[in-house]
Formats: structure tokens, sequence, C-alpha cells
């Protein structure tokens, strides 16, 4: 009776250290909050300050992306940029390499000549490489945009979106990306733009990275006054969770 007690107490030591060792099972959902400040002081007086924010759920099938994004600053006490960005973005896989999206989105810029920008798009995405180290995707589809100009009267028209994902994990703790869209008017040839996001992101810690990012603009008819290209550079400490 005791040798058959101490095999049980035994067993029950071995095994218990193994059903703790089990990882639970890996939550779908990803989600992210990035911040970025500046300030100068004495010859020049400047402020900047961004924030932006990603939630992000895998698909299996159906998958979720949420992004935020605001970008200020000021010189001299007076606001000299201002943008606002939202976009929500639904995929559905069909294969390893097909899937199909819907994407809305809104930007307020009045500083690039809009007070409201808003893009609706359907279409269907082509992923030609799905990793370890590198992924990339093409996305292809019909777009619908309504425009605000700040001095002009608003507009609605539909067109062609195309986009690119990249992203290269050059290493277990840095990662480079690069997102380009291009939209186009099927009422007006010259009116298309295109919009491209560089980054680079390196972690410091299990939750927090830096990340360096390039922002690019170009709209190849402006509202009159306005110029055609807008960039940003943003440094910024981001958390993940």
């Amino acid at each position: 009776m005791k040798r058959s007690a101490l095999v049980s107490l035994l067993a029950l030591l071995l095994v218990v250290p193994v059903l703790g060792a089990e990882e639970s099972p890996k939550s779908p959902w990803s989600g992210s909050l990035g911040l970025s400040f500046l300030s100068t002081t004495g010859n020049s007086d400047t402020r900047s300050f961004g924030a932006e924010f990603g939630l992000k759920r895998f698909p299996d099938p159906w998958g979720l992306e949420l992004n935020v994004r605001f970008l200020g600053s000021s010189k001299n006490g007076v606001k000299d940029a201002e943008d606002t960005f939202l976009s929500l973005r639904g995929n559905r896989n069909l294969s390893e390499h097909w899937a199909l999206y819907a994407r809305g989105s809104g930007e307020r810029n009045t500083f690039a000549g809009f007070d409201l920008r808003t893009i609706l798009e359907a279409g269907a995405t082509y992923k030609a490489l799905t990793g370890p180290v590198h992924d990339l995707s093409f996305d292809g589809g019909l777009s619908w945009t309504r425009e605000e100009p700040v001095s002009l009267p608003s507009l609605s028209y539909t067109g062609a979106a195309l986009g690119l994902a990249y992203e290269w994990k050059i290493s277990p703790t840095s990662v480079f990306s690069e997102k380009v869209r291009y939209y186009a008017d099927f009422s007006d040839g010259s009116n298309w733009r295109i919009a491209s996001e560089t980054a680079l992101k390196a972690a410091i810690s299990t939750r927090l990275a830096v990340k360096a990012e390039y922002l690019y603009r170009f709209t190849n008819q402006p509202p009159p006054g306005y110029l055609k290209t807008d960039t940003a550079t943003t440094l910024s400490l981001v958390a993940s969770f």
C-alpha cells in the first residue's frame, strides 16, 4: 500500500509540471499604441505630437484591422500641421494565397486642402510570400471616394484601388515594413493619388519598441493653392499588447 501511494505521488509530481508547461492558446488579437513628442525652445519654439493605435485580428478565416493616427505640430504658438487618419479593414481568407477584403478610411488634413476624405473599397488580395522571413501581398479592387475640400464644393467619384504590403523580419527583434496604396478616378485620369508608409521597428523589451516611420503622400491634382507632395517623419515609442 505504501509503495503504491509513493508511486502514485511520484507520477503526480511528474505529470503536473508537464501540464503546467503547456502553452495556453495564442490569442488571435494583437494591438499597439505609439507616442511621439518633440519640443524646442530658444531660437525656435516648436511643438510636435504624434499618436497611433492599432488593433488586429489574424484571419482564421476572418480578420479585422483597425488603425488610427494623429500628427500635429505648431511653431511659435501657431499650428502649422495637423493630420487625423482612421481606417478599418476586414479580410476573409479563401486559401493560403488568396483573400477578399473590404476597407473604409477617413482622413482630415486642412493643411493639405481637405476637411474630410472618405474612401470605401473592396477587392481581392494575393499573398505572394507568406513568411517566415518575408511577407508580400498585393491588393486590387474598386473604390468610392468622397472629398470635401476646404474652399471648393464636395465631390464623389468611383475608381480603382491598388495596394502593396511588404514585411521583412530582419531579426527576432527588428522588422522593416512598406505599405503603398494607389487610387485612380475613373471619371478623370489626372485625379490620382499615391500614399506610402515606410517603417523600421526595433524591440527594446518584450512589450516596448522604437519605431522610425516615413509617410509620403502625392496628389496629382490637389486643390488650387496646395502642393502635390506631403511628407512626415516620426520617431515613436510603441507598446504592444
